[in-house]
């Protein structure tokens, strides 16, 4: 209070607590990729009636700090009657990605892909967890960083290269914490499906470097809508030589 015109002294203390509240605002909140050890994440669709089993899997391990845990809902099981509403061709394509990278000939769900280095059908949570053991993204030279307050969000990235040779991208992926959604039509008709972090959007954020970079993006482009409770990931992923996704290096995830 040493640095107000002294008028303000004499003010009370409802003006005060007004004063007080942008400094609470702005309040910054911070994560890394220091102890995150795995990213999951689920290739899945409302009109698949083999998905609920795997969406309560990722539920689960969205709740473990340590893990990254992303449900991409596909668009081509909309044909049999159910559109998913958070069904997108961008999801259905990164999965065709991780298909040629990977050496599979074709995509389904459930799928699970476990640090962008294994595949697994999503509702074996045996050979998940296998996977995240034996892919462990700990240690790692990279270390993201991301920062939230009442305006922006804040990615930051130190040792990002992945090494001579390799060529990285850093991907920021948005997601919704949980959504209900009652299905009408198609093979989980009658059903009420609870999803989480189901991906809204994701986009490359640029090239992965030996220099630390640090990219700013306002929360009203990443959250329209103040009451809908969502989350932002950032992934440091390899690129393989056709361009397809590769082993993931490290990644960091927040919500607000």
């Amino acid at each position: 209070m040493t640095d107000l015109h002294p008028a303000l002294l004499v003010a009370t203390a409802f003006i005060a607590i007004l004063a007080a509240r942008p400094v609470v605002a702005s309040e910054e909140r911070s994560v890394t990729s220091r102890d995150v050890t795995g990213v999951v994440e689920l290739f899945t669709s409302q009109g698949c009636s083999s998905c609920p089993t795997a969406d309560k899997l990722l539920t689960r391990l969205s709740e473990d700090s340590r893990l990254v845990a992303l449900a991409y809902h596909v668009d081509y099981w909309d044909y049999i009657g159910w559109q998913d509403t958070h069904g997108s061709r961008e999801n259905t394509e990164r999965q065709r990605a991780y298909a040629k990278a990977l050496g599979k000939g074709g995509i389904y769900t459930p799928q699970m892909v476990v640090n962008g280095r294994r595949g697994a059908i999503g509702s074996r949570e045996d050979d998940i967890r296998k996977a995240l053991a034996e892919t462990s993204l700990q240690p790692s030279p990279a270390l993201l960083t991301l920062s939230v307050d009442g305006k922006r969000l804040r990615v930051g990235v130190e040792n990002g290269s992945g090494g001579p040779g390799s060529t990285t991208v850093l991907m920021l992926v948005t997601f919704t914490e949980t959504t209900e959604t009652p299905v009408e039509r198609g093979e989980n008709k009658g059903l009420t499906l609870i999803d989480s972090h189901a991906v809204r959007d994701w986009r490359i954020l640029g090239m992965g470097s030996d220099k630390p970079m640090e990219t700013e993006i306002p929360l009203a482009a990443l959250k329209p809508d103040p009451a809908t409770k969502i989350g932002c990931a950032a992934i440091l992923q390899s690129v393989t030589e056709g361009g397809q996704p590769g082993p993931i290096l490290a990644a960091a995830a927040i919500e607000f």
